[in-house]
């Protein structure tokens, strides 16, 4: 039989620790609601695997690698069996940009430690436990990529947009059925208080994880999914929106919850592999140089006006990468791929498809129709940040997700999916 533990600490920072998830915000004013940090380890015969869920925007790859030989050293887990997930949260701290910042690097620096601790006391207080798997509805999300009468794509709402509104729920009870946790999969932008909110809040994630612990009596885990192109159906420069969806989508897991069966298992298993994703070259040289000269442009209007640093941050990241592309195409230089590590995980015949970035919900959605598991969570928003992986028709469309955050070339998303059902299959046999 399959041993499980879960153990659960608080992760919030100090108020005034910048924010991150919205470009020129300053920093945090205050506190709302306080952020977790959730570890879950499965052990069988062979093999252990560990989730540690955060609320956090997101985290890099030199993190990931600094809390894995953490782990590796305090509890034996291969560091390749380690999953770091974050939920998303747009009000919580900045991690790793600014870490020039004592607050930022002191913070980060005992994270380390907070997320290797309590990886330590879930392998210590695992138990012979059983699991189910059930599935529901929620209608807390939209797709955000609306477009406008001139032809543009914005971030607004877009009602007829494909949407992944499944919520993946797997119960997890001790053998003699004392409830012992709960994993939930969902996909929807964390930002329903809008980016002029400056409190530190775990958002809608945190109240679904406040319900279901408060209704289940047992802890939480929130594992976000593929929302690249999704935002919350509400939002207001208010708290009162999580309270909302983050309520409605919780009662729906208990209300799943309470109708799951569970059983023993005896499969655990994990399977990981980096690929190298091809840079995005913005279509044509012609259009990438037209694109340099926008932005060069747009940096000298916000440096002119005195915007915030972070406003001017994302100026000239984007301005950098165009350059490199013009570059490229020029055969001045070749551009370096983006590294992009995926992961599976199995237990029994619920599986786990993992992806360090903002995924198009259409690509998660297919990943799990495709799965060979019975049941499949897609995870985004683990074990680093190479920025959106769009589906390949959005790129003659543009829109934020193209043209702002985007590092890969249309061709990824392929990539992304084959990468993560061959890693599938691999557990599966």
């Amino acid at each position: 039989m399959v041993r499980i533990g879960i153990r659960k600490t608080e992760i919030t920072p100090p108020v005034g620790i910048p924010l991150v998830g919205f470009a020129g915000r300053g920093p945090s004013v205050g506190i709302h609601d306080s952020l977790y940090a959730t570890a879950f380890v499965a052990s069988g015969e062979n093999q252990t695997i560990a989730i540690v869920d955060c609320d956090l925007l997101g985290i890099n790859a030199e993190f990931t690698q600094a809390v894995r030989d953490e782990v590796h050293d305090r509890t034996g887990i291969p560091p390749q069996h380690l999953m770091i997930a974050c939920t998303h949260t747009h009000y919580g701290p900045d991690v790793y940009r600014d870490k020039a910042r004592p607050d930022v690097s002191a913070y980060q620096s005992h994270l380390k430690f907070q997320l290797a601790g309590i990886v330590q006391e879930a392998m210590d207080a695992q138990e012979p436990a059983q699991i189910g798997v059930g599935w529901g509805q929620s209608f807390i999300g939209i797709n955000r990529r609306e477009r406008k009468p001139d032809g543009n794509i914005v971030l607004g709402q877009n009602p007829g947009g494909p949407i992944d509104r499944s919520v993946g729920v797997c119960r997890i009870s001790a053998a003699d059925g004392r409830p012992l946790g709960t994993i939930v999969n969902f996909a929807t932008h964390p930002v329903s208080q809008t980016g002029s909110m400056r409190f530190i809040s775990a958002d809608y994630p945190g109240q679904t994880r406040d319900i279901v612990e408060q209704l289940t009596g047992a802890p939480c885990l929130f594992l976000q999914g593929a929302c690249g192109n999704i935002n919350s159906v509400r939002m207001e420069d208010s708290h009162e929106p999580p309270r909302s969806l983050g309520t409605r989508l919780g009662c729906e897991v208990v209300r799943i919850w309470e109708t799951i069966e569970t059983a023993e298992i005896s499969q655990v298993a994990a399977a990981i592999e980096t690929r190298q994703l091809p840079r995005y070259r913005y279509g044509s040289q012609e259009s990438a140089e037209q694109l340099v000269c926008d932005l060069e442009e747009q940096l000298e209007r916000l440096k002119a006006r005195d915007e915030s640093s972070g406003s001017v941050y994302w100026a000239e990241l984007r301005l950098n990468r165009v350059r490199q592309a013009v570059a490229s195409w020029k055969g001045e230089q070749e551009m370096e791929p983006v590294s992009a590590e995926f992961q599976a995980y199995r237990l029994g015949d619920l599986a786990w498809a993992t992806a360090p970035a903002e995924v198009f919900n259409e690509i998660g959605q297919e990943i799990k129709s495709a799965s060979p598991f019975g049941h499949t969570f897609f995870v985004g928003y683990t074990n680093g940040s190479i920025g959106y992986v769009p589906v390949p028709e959005a790129y003659p469309e543009g829109g934020y997700e193209v043209t702002h955050a985007c590092q890969v070339d249309p061709e990824a998303s392929q990539i992304l999916s084959r990468t993560c059902l061959a890693l599938l299959e691999s557990i599966h046999d």
